[in-house]
C-alpha cells in the first residue's frame, strides 16, 4: 500500500503524535504510529479489504481516506472525526479512516483489544445509544490491515 493523495506535506511530528495521545490518555500502537510518522494520512492504493459482518458474513470496503493530524487540512482530520463521532462510537475507538459509504475505520486503543482495526457501519447504527452491533473486526493490528489492503 502506498499513498497516492497525501494529505500532509510530510509526517506527523513526534510531538504532534504525543499531544495526541495525551489528549487520548493512551499509548498508540507502534505501527499506527509509524504510519504517522511516515505518511500522515491520504488515499492509499490499493485500497480494498474484507471483512467479516457481525452476523458472520462475508462483506467488503475500501479506504477512501486515511486520516491526518496535519492541522492545516480542512478535511478529513483525526480531530474532526473524532468530534462529529465521539457520541456515536465506543469510547476508546479512534477514527483513523473512511470509506466513500459513510462508514469508519476505527482503530481500538484500549476499548476491547487495544491495536485491533474494525469497521463502524452507519447503516446498522442503533440510534441514540452507543452499540458493538455494527461494528466488524477487520484486522488484529494496523500493519495487518496495511498489508490486507488490496484492489
Amino acid at each position: 500500500m502506498q499513498i497516492v493523495e497525501p494529505l500532509s506535506e510530510s509526517g506527523a511530528s513526534e510531538d504532534t503524535i504525543r499531544k495526541l495521545e495525551q489528549e487520548l490518555n493512551v499509548e498508540l500502537p507502534d505501527d499506527y504510529r509509524r504510519f504517522l510518522a511516515e505518511s500522515n494520512g491520504g488515499r492509499p492504493e490499493p485500497s480494498g479489504f474484507v471483512f467479516q459482518t457481525p452476523d458472520g458474513q462475508s462483506s467488503d470496503s475500501l479506504v477512501d481516506w486515511f486520516l491526518t493530524l496535519n492541522p492545516s487540512e480542512d478535511l478529513y482530520t483525526l480531530s474532526e472525526y473524532r468530534m462529529m463521532y465521539q457520541d456515536r462510537t465506543p469510547p476508546l475507538m479512534l477514527p483513523i479512516a473512511c470509506d466513500p459509504f459513510g462508514n469508519l475505520v476505527l482503530l481500538d486503543i484500549g476499548a476491547r483489544t487495544k491495536g485491533t482495526v474494525c469497521l463502524w457501519d452507519h447503516e446498522q447504527e442503533s440510534m441514540g445509544k452507543l452499540t458493538w452491533e455494527n461494528i466488524s473486526n477487520v484486522a488484529p493490528s494496523f500493519s495487518d490491515f496495511q498489508e490486507s489492503l488490496g484492489d
